[in-house]
């Protein structure tokens, strides 16, 4: 005996797209909430090579300071910490606050390959009179070849 299908059985359609509406909610959500560790990298930071390939581990509480050139030979160095600008004076007193919060604080200094030795000297120096222990050089690895 033979069961004959009807027209709406042969036509039977499973609708996802409530499904997929869900899973682009909840992907919104896990991307809105979830927050991710980066270093505070400038982009406006020409970095100097080296051959040299160490890297820092992931370290917590690690503090950024980026120095731009100065755009004229007499203007006053771009410090930038945590997205704000500051002087050698302003840099100290964030160094110094930090050091308080954190006697282990690491310090990464990342200065444009076109800005003066003295202003990496002078944020290297500011960290040092703090008390940092842990102070860092940023670099591009030297393309080999």
């Amino acid at each position: 005996m033979r069961i004959q299908r009807t027209a709406d059985e042969s036509d039977a359609i499973i609708n996802i797209s409530s499904l997929v509406d869900v899973m682009f909610i909840l992907l919104i959500f896990f991307l809105a909430t979830t927050t991710f560790k980066q270093e505070e990298l400038d982009l406006q930071v020409n970095l100097p090579q080296s051959a040299a390939n160490r890297s820092l581990s992931a370290a917590t509480q690690l503090i950024v300071i980026n120095i731009r050139a100065a755009d004229r030979p007499a203007a006053e160095p771009l410090y930038v910490v945590s997205n704000r600008q500051m002087t050698i004076e302003q840099l100290r007193a964030t160094v110094a606050e930090a050091v308080r919060g954190n006697p282990d604080q690491k310090i990464l200094v990342r200065g444009d390959r076109h800005a003066f030795h003295g202003d990496v000297a002078a944020a290297v120096t500011a960290c040092s009179e703090a008390g940092i222990k842990d102070v860092n050089i940023g670099y591009d690895k030297k393309p080999t070849g």
